[in-house]
């Protein structure tokens, strides 16, 4: 926008110089004139850019200002979540060491309580086979008994009722 401006300038200000010299006054007073014109609007334009420039180094400084603020607030969240990490990595390892603890105090009462019930299987074992050792002389006996007396009962049998 701002080259079509200047072409269209251009195009009015040779326009105006025709005009000038038209009417009759001199190219030299004309071209003074609009060499002035110009002048002037290249100093108007000359302060608006130094202001924009101005502008441009404030809004740098603030931005510049602003990130600092935000390194500033980055560094402190990272200085607490370190912080707060280092605390959880103390917590954790007591919980682990707690729970090592406890597995080892389970562990020990298991090894009493399996040995107890190796103990116990051991004695309930020797009873059984103490028992079975019993019941088998029982049955021993009660066989080599029947071998010996069936003879008998059957000859007392025999002679009772057949006589």
């Amino acid at each position: 926008m701002f080259m079509n401006n200047l072409a269209y300038r251009t195009y009015k200000t040779e326009d105006l110089r025709v005009e000038f010299i038209e009417k009759g006054f001199s190219e030299a007073a004309v071209d003074f004139i609009l060499f002035h014109n110009d002048n002037s609007h290249f100093e108007v334009l000359k302060e608006k850019m130094n202001s924009l420039e101005q502008q441009m180094i404030n809004i740098e400084k603030n931005l510049q200002k602003d990130i600092r603020h935000l390194d500033l607030k980055i560094d402190n969240i990272e200085k607490s979540l370190q912080k707060d990490i280092a605390n959880l990595d103390i917590k954790i390892e007591y919980i682990k060491n707690e729970v090592n603890a406890r597995i080892d105090i389970l562990e020990r009462n298991l090894q009493k309580d399996l040995s107890n019930l190796e103990k116990e299987i051991k004695n309930n074992k020797d009873l059984l086979l103490e028992r079975l050792n019993t019941g088998n002389r029982i049955i021993h006996f009660m066989i080599i008994a029947v071998g010996i007396l069936s003879p008998i009962i059957f000859a007392i049998l025999n002679k009772s009722f057949i006589n």
